[in-house]
């Protein structure tokens, strides 16, 4: 959820109560559009519907399609201790469990474990309803303050 875009929030339909943003000229336009809400609890969720453009050669979710979403959404669930800087990601890991379908709609979930003066950590799960598609971790790089020769 950059600043620079617009958020609109949805009003009726699977997505009611979701906040999506306009679609980004980027990678996650072209997979997304992503959906974004807090839960109960007030932790930050993230959810795409899979269409037919995400499906592999053998009819359900593309593993790459998953892995964008965990990566997308440990971002976002890191945004809170990135105090407006940016981040990249140095380390994924994932453990497919179960495939995702056509229209399945696919929630991310999770937290950030440790929020360290370089490095933020996080873990979080991709569900369909009760079926756990995918468990993964992963580890964020603060970016170098701008003008900097390394970032």
């Amino acid at each position: 959820m950059a600043d620079e875009q617009k958020r609109q929030l949805i009003s009726d339909g699977e997505f009611a109560g979701w906040v999506v943003s306009e679609p980004a000229e980027n990678f996650n336009g072209l997979v997304g559009p992503y959906y974004y809400r807090q839960d109960a609890a007030g932790k930050v969720e993230v959810a795409f519907k899979a269409e037919k453009r995400h499906l592999n050669g053998g009819g359900t979710v593309h593993g790459g399609c998953l892995l964008t979403l965990a990566d997308t959404s440990l971002f976002i669930f890191a945004l809170p201790h990135l105090e407006g800087g940016g981040a990249v990601t140095v380390q994924l890991d994932s453990q497919f469990q179960q495939p995702g379908r056509l229209d399945d709609i696919i929630i991310a979930t999770g937290e950030i474990t440790r929020a360290g003066k370089t490095l933020v950590f996080g873990r979080g799960e991709l569900k369909c309803k009760d079926r756990l598609l995918m468990s993964f971790t992963g580890i964020l790089a603060r970016k170098s303050p701008q003008g900097s020769r390394d970032g």
